[in-house]
């Protein structure tokens, strides 16, 4: 039972599941076509340094800002969009 718990705490701890990484807006997610038929794909969002936009990526599963991709493309903007990032310093300070 002792090797159980352990074994699930190393998985945990290595997969990244509970640490609360940093969002990075660059470089440009690429996640890939999924299965055959581009199957299991979904939609996410990730922004590109280079239109300083976020813009919608395919991906093959879960994915995390620490990546460049986000689940809506509120929390890109949020996160990355330069607009956002001056109307945040501007409301904080």
């Amino acid at each position: 039972m002792k090797l159980l718990l352990i074994a699930v705490v190393i998985s945990i701890h290595t997969s990244g599941f509970l640490t609360t990484a940093e969002v990075r807006c660059e470089p440009l997610y690429n996640g890939g076509y999924g299965g055959a038929g581009g199957a299991n794909v979904q939609q996410k969002w990730s922004f590109n340094p280079r239109s300083n936009h976020c813009e919608p990526v395919m991906v093959r599963s879960c994915c995390r800002g620490s990546d460049n991709c986000f689940s809506t493309k509120g929390d890109c903007e949020y996160y990355c969009d330069p607009e956002v990032q001056m109307l945040k310093k501007i409301l904080e300070g």
